[in-house]
């Protein structure tokens, strides 16, 4: 480690330095490239997962008093502006468009050694250091910037689609349930102290926040294995959507996040979170209605008028609309099997049609609309979204930890699944 006692005014001219450097590399590499649309793609993802995780692990180290920014211009919440701004720019797009075929463990590592750990220590009164620092650094790298620059990587190459929507949906997140309502309460009011709350709100607000979360993820969770793509239209689907939490509302994502505010505005006492909500509300009729006449319309002309037709875009159906018939398959000779048919038949499922077929060796699921087939548990919980909209809320939150731990086992070779199955 290197001491020095760099003088004040450099201290503070670096920190200029750290917006304005990797705002204009950005600028400038980005305009060298603007004929690689899913470069600069990839380039605005990485900067978006930047901003949210950035904002959640520097307030992780102040609060836990790994280190401190000193002054008080243009500071949101102990966490210079600049410094965040340009932190999200240069460990995303600058150093990805600059250096694209460099691994970003190895392109972060000289920085990690280099300047931080030479260099951290002496950067007082711009930042103070604290005990344990180090660690914290190496926190904000494994969990922001690394991933960052894989998340532009991985978009521009178009692979590891499940991995980069997981870090999307992370990083959207933390945006919009981290950093949105951090600069609601600092320009009006409001802090997030929930200790002074009273216990029987938040433990009265944590389902239906849950339920809000469930709805999110589970839309994401569709867009990648029945749409194969991203829930951003800069990388949409190559398939309609119309199934799961989709087959009861249109919108599932900004439905999520508008209630999801209105949820943490109660909890907060904050009306002006709450009234986010509205924020969600306009874009949908702003934004997401030109994306439907103009993107979706145009690559779905058979499919999305009827779908949309029959799908709300706010109020979820309490019945799903099932555009064509999926096959629940069993073994009648089989109890545990039967029983659960048996069971489901008494809630008269929607648009799914059951057969018994003699020696199958498990419960099977299939859907045209989707494609592909589902067995054994996964097959229970595609079933249920036949239901109702709470037993399809059931199935969504079994298939979020179903489905992932399969691509894991799988992908570990540690078994072999048949989970999806070509149709």
């Amino acid at each position: 480690m290197i001491a020095l006692d760099l003088p004040e005014p450099l201290l503070w001219l670096l920190r200029w330095l750290l917006l304005l450097g990797p705002m204009a590399a950005a600028l400038w590499l980005g305009s060298q490239m603007r004929d690689d649309r899913r470069k600069l793609v990839g380039g605005l993802f990485s900067l978006l997962y930047g901003l949210g995780l950035i904002f959640a692990t520097h307030q992780l180290a102040i609060a836990m008093g790994w280190w401190r920014y000193g002054g008080d211009v243009l500071m949101f919440m102990g966490l210079p502006a600049d410094i965040w701004i340009g932190g999200a720019l240069l460990f995303g797009p600058v150093l990805y468009y600059a250096f694209p075929h460099i691994g970003p463990f190895w392109l972060t590592l000289p920085i990690v050694i280099g300047l931080h750990g030479m260099l951290f220590t002496s950067l007082k009164p711009l930042v103070l250091a604290g005990q344990h620092w180090f660690a914290g650094v190496l926190l904000v790298f494994l969990v922001a910037h690394i991933p960052a620059i894989y998340l532009a990587r991985w978009t521009a190459r178009d692979e590891k689609l499940a991995l980069r929507a997981t870090l999307l949906a992370i990083g959207y997140g933390f945006l919009a349930f981290g950093v949105l309502p951090s600069l609601i309460m600092q320009s009006l009011s409001g802090s997030w102290d929930l200790a002074a709350r009273p216990a029987w709100l938040l433990a009265f607000c944590t389902l239906p926040f849950s339920i809000c979360m469930l709805m999110g993820l589970s839309a994401v969770q569709s867009f990648v294995v029945h749409g194969e793509g991203t829930p951003i239209p800069l990388d949409p689907t190559k398939r309609l959507v119309r199934t799961g939490i989709f087959a009861y509302v249109t919108n599932p994502m900004q439905l999520s996040t508008a209630a999801a505010w209105i949820v943490m505005g109660i909890a907060l006492a904050n009306p002006w979170i709450a009234s986010a909500a509205i924020m969600a509300w306009i874009f949908v009729q702003g934004m997401v209605r030109w994306h439907h006449r103009n993107d979706l319309l145009v690559r779905f002309p058979e499919g999305w008028p009827t779908y949309r037709a029959n799908v709300p875009e706010w109020l979820p159906r309490w019945k799903p609309w099932i555009h064509a018939p999926a096959r629940l398959s069993y073994d009648p000779m089989a109890g545990g099997q039967a029983r659960l048919v048996r069971w489901l038949e008494k809630r008269n499922p929607t648009g799914l049609e059951i057969h018994a077929e003699p020696g199958c060796l498990c419960i099977s699921y299939f859907s045209p609309d989707e494609g592909m087939a589902f067995t054994g548990i996964a097959a229970i919980a595609k079933a249920l979204n036949h239901v109702n909209l709470a037993f399809a809320l059931g199935g969504a939150a079994m298939l979020l930890i179903i489905l992932p731990a399969r691509h894991v086992c799988q992908a570990a070779g540690a078994v072999k699944v048949p989970e999806a199955i070509d149709g």
